[in-house]
């Protein structure tokens, strides 16, 4: 499974964004067994997180940490889990 995740917003938190998720993509992986994460960025003036399309947070999370559960909470509302997960 993979997934698009869109990071939008001015260059510095574009940058600020595409450090955290290096730091939880490990994690994101492990409790979604996503395999393939593909992310865009877009530079506007204000910052938005798109999963698969989809606006899921507006602003800059508080850290890595809070953009790793925005993310993890997405994908499994989605259906994202692992089968050994799913009971």
């Amino acid at each position: 499974m993979s997934i698009v995740i869109t990071f939008e917003g001015p260059e510095y938190y574009l940058y600020t964004l595409r450090s955290w998720l290096k730091e939880v993509e490990d994690i994101i992986r492990e409790m979604t067994c996503i395999e393939k994460i593909e992310v865009v960025e877009r530079i506007s003036e204000n910052v938005k997180i798109y999963l698969n399309n989809k606006l899921i947070f507006e602003g800059l999370p508080d850290a890595e940490w809070a953009l790793a559960e925005l993310i993890i909470h997405e994908l499994r509302s989605q259906g994202y889990q692992c089968m050994e997960d799913q009971t």
